[in-house]
């Protein structure tokens, strides 16, 4: 009994103390497609924290810093 009391203090002390942030699956930019990820340090995206951009040619340049809120875009490449 003691035991499962502090397995669960425990628990619920490590739930305060360090609470889940916004994880999110990062997708991965499709061949044929420019892609551009941003991160936003809030849910109404008005503080930005950084990107990644990635070219049709595969080129890729990024600032800033890779956590917060991510927005996904992507663009399907001319093909000639």
């Amino acid at each position: 009994m003691i035991r499962r009391s502090v397995l669960v203090a425990a628990t619920v002390l490590a739930a305060v103390v360090m609470p889940a942030g916004p994880a999110q699956a990062i997708p991965a930019c499709k061949s044929g497609y420019a892609c551009l990820y941003q991160w936003w340090a809030d849910r109404e995206h008005t503080e930005f924290n950084g990107f990644l951009s990635i070219d049709c040619d595969g080129s890729a340049v990024s600032s800033g810093t890779r956590s917060g809120y991510l927005q996904f875009t992507q663009a399907r490449c001319n093909s000639l």
